[in-house]
């Protein structure tokens, strides 16, 4: 995992007393954040989601009335140096688990050209480095704050095996400083900037902009919060509503020869964490949609952060995020996992089992239970030396899934939403899922394995946690 050198940002020169003021002003203002998107009138949100041309239209069309940060949240660089020692550890968490996803769904996805929206300090660049360290070939970055700017510039000073970096204070003087032709990314992400843009109509705008942009993949990531979770939603709604407005538009003015032809270019699918394209079920829930990442803390946020009730931090924090990864074109139609399989109960595996297995061998009893027995050790102390942002389990848990075989990109593999509930012999887990081969559709499923029934599939649902895939 890559360590970022934030010691040698010019922290250190800071003092104290003053650098602990300056994050919590920070979270303070993103807690503003939060209360203005909270206000956001709901019948507002509904209109523009049903009748999106309504808000092109009166923010004419490519030219928005703000941009992100003028809600009262400015990037000078005190709070530059603030972000970069509170919050750019759990951002740069967050966009790495999302794009690590985004490879797992994609393995033959290898982007050259990225556009990086509201890049920050870099947190997101960093990511694409560590998930595709080498497919990357141009990065164009839009950061309006020239603070910001700087500090990523600086963070990334003395790096190797740079891909080209260009700059830009704005989607438009993007468009402006390159050619047509080369407009067109392979990946467009933006993180952690929605939020901060306190118009609605904008957002959508926004959004536009960076799908026009966008050649395959556009990843949207947003704190993990309901009024976070709701902007995700709105936007998710918007591109699968206007690429379906799109694919009837050009059937209708295509013969019959061209049609699928039409359908297969044209269209919008959600990669992750979705395996549907409808409505999403957890609105008529009353629940949002939302994940958590475990990072390790490193030794400035111990030094600056505060925690509540003023008790000690501890040596990690759990970053809440939402997202969303939509691709260009049609889900592919494939089986789902579970078609054709018969699972024994667990009395048919009994029934079939031969008397030799009924056998007990008591020298290799004894020998497992002595294997069980685990000697007492002195519990090792917690080191807070280190930056690393993740633990070396991570890394050899992520060898162990690069080799296990992908899941599909059909409908017949459902997300578990919040952490499954182990109780004695069964396994309950909340799964948004599809209800047709097509991806059309989907709900909220409670899905409930016990061992008697299906011991295979129990087995397997005992060691899943939230975020994972489900079959179906």
């Amino acid at each position: 995992m890559m360590q970022f050198n934030l010691w040698g940002f010019g922290i250190l020169e800071q003092e104290e007393p003053h650098m602990k003021r300056k994050v919590l002003r920070l979270s303070e203002s993103f807690s503003q954040i939060k209360d203005v998107n909270s206000q956001l009138v709901t019948a507002t949100s509904q209109q523009l989601v049903e009748d999106p041309l309504q808000s092109v239209d009166q923010s004419q069309r490519w030219k928005i009335k703000s941009s992100y940060g003028d809600i009262g949240l400015t990037y000078r660089d005190d709070e530059t140096i603030a972000y970069v020692a509170s919050r750019m550890p759990a951002v740069f968490s967050a966009c790495h688990r999302v794009l690590k996803e985004v490879r797992r769904r994609l393995p033959e996805f290898s982007p050259a050209r990225v556009l990086d929206f509201g890049a920050g300090t870099g947190s997101a660049f960093w990511a694409l480095r560590e998930v595709w360290p080498h497919s990357l070939e141009k990065v164009n970055l839009v950061e309006p704050s020239q603070s910001m700017q700087r500090a990523g510039q600086k963070l990334i000073q003395g790096q190797k095996d740079l891909p080209l970096i260009h700059s830009y204070d704005s989607i438009q003087s993007l468009t402006k400083s390159i050619k047509k032709s080369d407009r067109e990314h392979d990946l467009v992400i933006a993180s952690y900037v929605l939020g901060e843009i306190p118009s609605l109509k904008d957002r959508i705008t926004v959004v536009r902009q960076l799908w026009d942009l966008t050649r395959d993949v556009l990843v949207l990531i947003e704190p993990g919060t309901p009024q976070g979770s709701n902007i995700i939603s709105q936007m998710r709604s918007h591109i699968l509503w206007m690429e379906k407005r799109k694919c009837r538009k050009s059937k209708d003015g295509a013969d019959e020869t061209t049609k699928d032809l039409v359908t297969q270019k044209n269209g919008a699918f959600i990669v992750a964490p979705c395996s549907h394209d409808g409505q999403c079920p957890l609105e008529k829930a009353e629940k949002y949609c939302h994940f958590v990442q475990r990072l390790e803390r490193t030794s400035i946020q111990r030094t600056f952060k505060r925690s509540k009730g003023g008790q000690p931090l501890r040596g990690f924090e759990d970053e809440k995020f939402s997202f969303i990864a939509v691709r260009r074109g049609q889900r592919p139609q494939e089986p789902w996992p579970l078609d054709g399989l018969k699972f024994d109960t667990l009395k048919e595996q009994q029934a079939k089992r031969s008397p030799e297995d009924l056998e007990i061998d008591l020298e290799e009893l004894n020998a497992s239970q002595q294997a069980d027995l685990i000697p007492f050790e002195e519990p090792d102390p917690v080191n807070y030396d280190s930056d690393v942002m993740e633990s070396d389990v991570a890394d050899e848990n992520e060898e162990e899934e690069d080799e296990r075989g992908h899941a599909d990109l059909g409908g017949g593999w459902g997300r578990i939403i919040y952490m499954p509930v182990r109780r004695g012999k069964q396994v309950t887990m909340d799964v948004c899922r599809s209800t047709k081969r097509d991806g059309s559709e989907g709900q909220l499923q409670r899905v409930v394995v016990t061992k008697s029934k299906n011991p295979a599939l129990h087995q397997q649902a005992r060691k899943s946690i939230w975020g994972d895939l489900w079959p179906f």
